[in-house]
């Protein structure tokens, strides 16, 4: 089967297809699941499907620094989430990339009220900066096109401007 960027042209098409056949098709596309377990520390292991990776605070935070921390990890998400659309989305417009790379830089912020040490402002993301440079075989308003559309689409883009309902619960073991 042809491939363009990487992806099998009619695996992506057979997919479109039955999708716009049975929307209800995508409905398992809707719901992710992940599972966190302490380790020791400030280390932990994240289980999502049949993959695990692990998550540390930085030394300088009384970690091990062994791995990235979850705000480092969430723009890796987003980033990773923008690389995943703008191939999807260059792709679908038969786009040939030669080279994409996606970086991130977030500012917190107030990272006291994460230590408890204020009640200003919140520990979250005020603002993240995502820049994508691109090498592909098209003019700079597709590729503008194929980046707006991308962000606009992006679903943890979306989680992180849009409110998001969470239903936390405590369970003693």
């Amino acid at each position: 089967m042809p491939e363009l960027n990487g992806l099998d042209l009619g695996a992506m098409q057979a997919l479109v297809q039955t999708i716009q056949a049975d929307p209800n098709a995508a409905q398992p596309f809707n719901e992710w699941t992940a599972r966190v377990r302490w380790h020791s520390g400030f280390k932990a292991q994240a289980l999502v499907r049949n993959h695990t990776f692990l998550i540390d605070e930085p030394a300088d935070l009384v970690g091990k620094d062994e791995a990235p921390n979850a705000a480092e990890y969430l723009l890796g998400a987003y980033g990773a989430c923008l690389t995943t659309g703008f191939i999807l989305n260059a792709t679908k417009r038969g786009v040939r990339l030669r080279n994409l790379e996606v970086t991130l830089d977030g500012r917190i912020d107030n990272i006291l009220t994460f230590l408890g040490l204020s009640d200003q402002g919140h520990p979250g993301y005020r603002e993240i900066a995502a820049t994508a440079y691109v090498d592909a075989e098209t003019d700079d308003e597709t590729l503008g096109e194929i980046w707006r559309e991308t962000v606009a689409s992006s679903p943890v883009g979306n989680s992180l401007t849009r409110s998001v309902t969470i239903r936390e619960k405590l369970v003693r073991v």
